[in-house]
């Protein structure tokens, strides 16, 4: 909808009429699953404190923030680029830190700088649980999502699984700063080999470790490659049997979902990394260039020197289940 007169800024959308009320049955369907999950609904502002909007050590966030001068205190708000870390503040003020919880939520956020195929204002939704996180609790997650991406009425979801134990105990190995850390994990993330070989060569970093991360890079593929996960744990002493069967037993247990017609493995899908820790995962659909959900376990906010809190949870925006249950295209599907 761009005319002369009606301009719209790239990566915002209106829905109008019959989309407009099929957007709401749509927020209102996923309220249900919810529900039936026993989830603690939250609709928390889109304008907040800084502290609420940027607890979860996440420079990612810090970049996407928009800040807002409140001219009553002279104070700098935020503007929303993500409700996890207010999900976990509430979560916080209400449990001190102590016990289970779980909790979904829904709303508008804008994003400064958004990815290729990202919009500048999703509507997320999402659930995050804290406390005692169990394989039980991650598959529960996991089926959740599902539950919301089959609104799309798409019927051959891919879920791709991973674990940061494995890059972060390489990572626990080099001598670098924090700084060049991340700088490595993009180069992870993208899989760029011959610039990590580069990168490790300027830091005059362990060969053995370009070979196991170089290893790490190549185990991509269906459950299978498990196996070859294993030997590489063994080769390089990893001490990860753990972390390999939890990821084998939770990939059995959600190839019997319906509507999933494939599990992936891949360690080094690292977008989350900032905060994320242990297992994590995204959702992909047909017609969709991007992952439809990702979501994982990570820590949670805590005060310092208090015991850190793990949750686990997924988001994802309701745009693109509408978009793609009705037909709708524009340039982020």
């Amino acid at each position: 909808m761009k005319s002369r007169n009606f301009l719209i800024p790239d990566g915002i959308e209106y829905y109008i009429g019959d989309d407009a009320i099929k957007f709401d049955k749509l927020k209102s369907n996923i309220l249900k699953i919810f529900s039936k999950y026993g989830c603690t609904y939250i609709v928390p502002p889109i304008f907040d404190s800084l502290e609420n909007l940027l607890n979860l050590n996440s420079s990612d966030l810090d970049n996407k923030t928009g800040y807002i001068l409140d001219r009553s205190t002279g104070n700098e708000i935020g503007v929303r680029a993500d409700i996890t870390p207010q999900i976990s503040k509430v979560d916080y003020q209400i449990t001190n830190g102590f016990g289970n919880s779980k909790f979904s939520y829904m709303g508008d956020i804008l994003r400064l700088s958004p990815g290729p195929f990202d919009r500048a204002n999703p509507f997320q939704t999402g659930v995050e649980y804290f406390g005692n996180i169990t394989k039980k609790i991650d598959i529960e997650i996991i089926k959740l999502m599902i539950d919301v991406i089959s609104l799309s009425r798409q019927k051959k979801i891919v879920i791709e699984l991973g674990d940061l134990s494995f890059v972060n105990n390489l990572l626990s190995k080099l001598n670098i700063s924090e700084d060049n850390k991340l700088k490595l994990i993009d180069l992870i993330n993208f899989k760029s080999k011959s610039e990590i070989k580069d990168f490790f060569k300027d830091y005059k970093l362990s060969p053995k470790l370009l070979s196991l991360l170089f290893n790490l890079i190549d185990i991509s593929g269906d459950i299978s490659v498990l196996s070859e996960l294993k030997k590489l744990s063994r080769k390089f002493n990893l001490n990860l049997v753990t972390e390999i069967n939890e990821l084998a037993s939770i990939s059995k247990s959600i190839n019997r979902f319906s509507d999933i017609s494939q599990i992936q493995i891949d360690l080094c899908e690292l977008h989350g990394y900032s905060y994320q820790s242990g297992l994590f995962y995204s959702a992909y659909v047909p017609g969709l260039r991007k992952e439809i959900s990702r979501g994982g376990r990570y820590q949670a906010y805590m005060k310092k020197n208090g015991t850190p809190r793990i949750a686990t949870g997924f988001s994802l925006d309701i745009k693109d289940i509408l978009n793609l249950s009705i037909g709708r295209r524009d340039a982020h599907v």
